[in-house]
């Protein structure tokens, strides 16, 4: 039946031990591959959604460049000053119909003065109406800026002669002012033909589980594709600056990544549905699912013949302990197999021959045992404290909180590389300094605003000897039986100074304090070695032990505290140089 239990246990640890890794590996790797393919996705489109912004911007630039240039032609000039002559007129025809053959993307040019004189090769009034009294006019001759864009001028008292309607173009708008008094003289404007632009953005558009769209600064599409998704688009989520919006339409999940160009004032939207990004994933879930269980089953398998290999030497070995346990010291253990199990054997029974003198050993020697029982229990702490800690890690871990781990892990290291310190017991008091500041970064990752720390200690003293571990202690007690019962926040202040030829430590906390009474039984059990049942002060009689049975009763620990307002930890240590 004992048999029978091991090798159960023996399989669980063996199936913990590989199943567990198996399991993360099938699990937690497609979905890490999952959010790496979901975070390219995203990276891809916001790089088209910026080269698409800013092909508009070098597109509008340029047209702003070329009204630049027209505005340049001495008979253009001259027609938004006064009548100009047939052989002006001819000029400044020969100047739009050669600017429009060489920018394909032109649909319409015009120029309208301030008296309502009018000039273009592809646009005509539909209404004897004057232009200067339009809307689009109007907002530029208003408006102080030197360039307008207005997109699809619907209802303007236009027409193009190419049959282009105003829905199908972008209007960019130039004021031009008079040459010597620097009036409002008119304007000069150039069509856009929204087509030229969707050429280009289809070159960069997205594969079939997207597309790119965009918005004027009304909020109003300058271009949008033929999807029924795009109708379903509220300007309202592009109004944060989060440039990445998720939302659900037609309960299919969208994510929009969008950029604003501050030149134009439009913003570039890239939309792709989330499950068909995802779809290549798919795949790797499922295989690695089914690799999973193809590599459980035979992990179990396996794990089964293994354990059924390992428990019978070891239960063979359990009955040799057993006998020796009930007084038959004669009892050894007799192994075939050379295996780690024989010698853990062959150590039995050099045990057995051995115990009547490591008895008598133990008899003999009561200092090594009290100094011993010191070691256990200054090393009681380390679990419970570990436990806490890993805790506090995997809570991090959960809330992807990746820069205060590493903190963590970096001071648990030095906690526990200083705590082993190589066998030794003294260290110097830098080094128990690094080991309370440890601590405390530790504790305070996981109590956060419950309280601050402050360690003050003469650079003069950092070389220093000193038994290890005497300040972790009493800070522990600080923190949970100080501050951490005080309502609100606290704070603990370790300082260190050299007086009247000893090493003061203070370890002082605002915290709870101690009753009066509690406070005269704890002194007293520092005054003997011998502490009853008394627990409540179990570190402050732990470290003042180990400073007086090293260096004398005149050294140890004094204590002061108040109800209410908090404890003041004294430890008098001598002063020890650096033998080095």
């Amino acid at each position: 039946m004992s048999n029978s239990r091991f090798r159960d246990r023996m399989l669980i640890y063996f199936l913990t031990v590989i199943v567990l890794p198996v399991l993360t590996l099938g699990v937690l790797g497609p979905l890490l591959y999952s959010r790496t393919v979901s975070e390219l996705s995203a990276v891809h489109t916001r790089e088209m959604v910026e080269r698409v912004t800013a092909n508009l911007e070098l597109t509008i630039r340029n047209q702003e460049k070329l009204l630049e240039m027209l505005l340049l032609n001495d008979a253009l000039q001259n027609f938004f000053v006064e009548e100009i002559s047939t052989e002006a007129t001819q000029r400044l025809l020969d100047l739009f119909l050669s600017t429009a053959e060489s920018h394909p993307e032109i649909a319409g040019m015009i120029a309208v003065t301030e008296n309502d004189r009018v000039f273009s090769t592809d646009l005509q009034r539909i209404l004897r109406d004057p232009l200067v009294t339009e809307d689009w006019y109007t907002l530029v001759r208003n408006n102080e800026t030197e360039f307008s864009l207005l997109t699809r001028p619907i209802g303007r008292n236009l027409k193009n002669n190419s049959g282009i309607e105003s829905d199908e173009i972008v209007s960019m708008i130039k004021p031009v002012n008079h040459p010597d008094t620097r009036d409002f003289s008119g304007v000069l404007m150039i069509d856009l033909n929204l087509d030229y632009l969707e050429k280009s953005f289809e070159r960069l558009s997205q594969d079939d589980t997207g597309f790119f769209c965009i918005l004027d600064g009304n909020g109003d599409f300058v271009y949008a594709p033929v999807n029924p998704i795009v109708y379903r688009i509220n300007p309202d989520w592009f109004s944060n600056s989060n440039q990445v919006v998720e939302k659900t339409i037609n309960k299919r999940g969208y994510r929009f990544i969008f950029t604003e160009s501050p030149y134009t004032g439009w913003k570039t939207i890239g939309v792709y549905y989330l499950e068909e990004a995802l779809q290549p994933v798919r795949f790797v879930q499922v295989s690695a699912l089914i690799i999973t269980v193809i590599t459980i089953a035979l992990t179990v398998t396996i794990s089964m013949i293994y354990t059924s290999a390992i428990s019978k030497p070891v239960m063979n070995l359990l009955s040799v302990m057993e006998q020796a346990g009930h007084g038959e010291l004669t009892v050894r253990y007799d192994g075939r197999s050379r295996d780690e199990i024989d010698e853990l054997g062959e150590g039995l029974n050099m045990m057995l021959d051995k115990i009547e003198g490591l008895l008598q050993l133990v008899y003999q020697e009561q200092k090594s045992k009290r100094e011993a029982e010191l070691r256990i229990m200054q090393q009681q702490i380390k679990p419970h404290f570990l436990y806490n800690t890993l805790d506090t890690i995997l809570w991090m871990a959960e809330e992807g909180a990746s820069d205060q781990i590493v903190e963590v892990v970096m001071a648990l290291t030095r906690l526990f590389r200083i705590a082993l310190s190589q066998g030794r017991e003294i260290i110097s008091v830098e080094d128990e300094i690094d080991h309370v500041r440890s601590y405390l970064i530790i504790q305070k990752s996981r109590y956060e605003e419950k309280f601050d720390f402050e360690i003050q200690c003469p650079e003069e003293l950092y070389s220093l000897q000193i038994q290890k571990m005497i300040l972790q202690p009493l800070v522990e007690n600080a923190i949970y039986h100080g501050v951490k019962e005080k309502s609100g926040s606290g704070s603990v202040r370790i300082t260190i100074e050299s007086k009247s030829g000893e090493l003061v430590l203070n370890v002082t906390d605002d915290g709870i304090g101690i009753s009066e009474e509690n406070l005269q039984r704890i002194k007293e059990g520092l005054c003997h070695q011998d502490h009853g049942s008394d627990k409540t002060a179990f570190a402050l009689y732990n470290v003042n032990d180990r400073i007086r049975l090293t260096y004398g009763e005149n050294y140890g620990i004094t204590i002061r505290s108040r109800e209410g307002e908090g404890t003041v930890v004294i430890i008098r240590h001598p002063i020890i140089a650096d033998p080095e």
